[in-house]
């Protein structure tokens, strides 16, 4: 034991561990030992006596009376002695400073890296594909393009997001982003639309061959190109989101030239027409039960106006205004893109692009059915009803499928 210090008679203390011949106090080479227990213990007891000693010194600053003196630093030689189970260094106890103390975390793995945060900074504009969505598209998911709106993205990136197991095989699942969470892309607008298919584009570019992003470009290329967009929208946001999915199931090249795409293309717009067509004729109820069509009937009688000018009658043959089908000087008036369809209601013909009066003044005129063999029966057959339905001009109408070019059916419709 340390001089002055006795110690009670007949005891050791179960902390200290090893011979006490030499005496750390006494300043000489000392190779006491304590055990990890005791070093918190005597640890605990400095920190409270430096505490007590920063309280009395606040307190004499204030000008309170009656306040004790410090307590005497009588622990910090036991605190410079090494711990059971750790190999002692030889040296002057007395003038050895005490080690820090290493943190705990530092034997496992940190969450955040130095080396790691030193490659990224802080971004103002974020305009990186959050991982997520690469992850869809990793497990055969094809991202809808809702997800790349910047309210999506921004949503994506604080991942505040809902996620769902998906398997991909018969034992294996993951985990991806629940994409019922967010908007449907039949609510997409056109602008919208080419917005989130370039945001998607940068996914496909950091992530597919050349050809296979080439094929994308080409085909959001051949979207813009058309003069007619905004009629055909609809129809190219259905064929767009098919041409994806097909592709995250089972990736390919897309050629914008090839026939099935051609056809495939074709037949969302003839869907299109369908529904346009379904819905156009739909007469619209009052509360009366009175029904009424989509023009009033003071617009539409003013076609057949004896003293009507020329430039309101519509061709059936090239869809241009000035002229009518017998008088159509055009060469080519099959040619894609100026072919339009018609419906037949009570009050008569009317385009289905703008719901405009067609006139039937002509004898004769041309109705571009479709591009396919089974619309043309499904239409053909609605013509047919226009004798009951249609109060104008008609007493009969006959149908004799003439050949013109590029693959369209028309129906010449006489009047009798």
């Amino acid at each position: 034991m340390a001089p002055g210090n006795p110690g009670i008679s007949g005891q050791t203390s179960p902390h200290v561990q090893g011979p006490l011949e030499t005496p750390i106090l006494a300043g000489g080479r000392g190779n006491v030992v304590f055990s990890a227990d005791a070093m918190k213990v005597l640890r605990k007891m400095e920190i409270e006596r430096l505490e007590r000693n920063n309280n009395q010194a606040e307190r004499r600053e204030k000008g309170e009376e009656g306040i004790s003196d410090d307590e005497a630093d009588e622990l910090t030689p036991f605190l410079m002695v090494v711990p059971a189970g750790e190999k002692p260094i030889p040296g002057d106890a007395v003038n050895t400073a005490p080690q820090p103390i290493v943190p705990s975390h530092t034997s496992t793995k940190l969450l955040f890296d130095d080396t790691v945060a030193e490659k990224n900074s802080f971004r103002a504009n974020d305009n990186s594909i959050p991982e997520a969505i690469y992850s869809l598209a990793k497990n055969g998911i094809s991202p809808p393009l809702t997800l790349f709106l910047p309210a999506s993205l921004e949503l994506i990136r604080s991942s505040n997001v809902k996620t769902v197991k998906h398997g991909t095989g018969e034992t294996t699942k993951v985990t991806v982003i629940d994409v019922s969470e967010f908007p449907d892309e039949e609510t997409l607008d056109q602008a919208n639309f080419l917005t989130c298919y370039n945001t998607f584009l940068t996914l496909m570019e950091g992530s597919a061959g050349k050809n296979i992003f080439r094929g994308f470009a080409n085909h959001y290329e051949r979207i813009l190109s058309d003069l007619d967009i905004r009629t055909w929208f609809p129809a190219y946001r259905v064929f767009n989101k098919k041409i994806r999915a097909q592709f995250f199931t089972r990736p390919y090249i897309i050629d914008v030239q090839n026939t099935q795409y051609r056809d495939a293309l074709q037949a969302a717009k003839d869907l299109l027409l369908m529904l346009n067509s379904i819905n156009s004729a739909q007469p619209m109820h009052t509360s009366s039960g009175v029904s009424h069509t989509v023009k009033e009937r003071s617009e539409r009688s003013k076609l057949y106006d004896r003293d009507d000018e020329q430039h309101s009658v519509l061709c059936f043959r090239c869809g241009r205004m000035g002229h009518s089908a017998p008088r159509c000087s055009e060469s080519d008036p099959s040619r894609h893109g100026r072919n339009f369809v018609i419906f037949a209601n009570r009050e008569g013909l009317f385009r289905i692009h703008d719901q405009r009066p067609v006139s039937m003044r002509s004898a004769s005129a041309f109705f571009a059915a479709t591009h396919t063999t089974e619309r043309s029966t499904v239409l053909a057959t609605s013509l047919r009803s226009l004798t009951r339905l249609n109060t104008r001009p008609f007493l009969n109408v006959s149908f004799s499928e003439a050949s013109l070019p590029a693959k369209t059916s028309y129906y010449a419709i006489s009047q009798w």
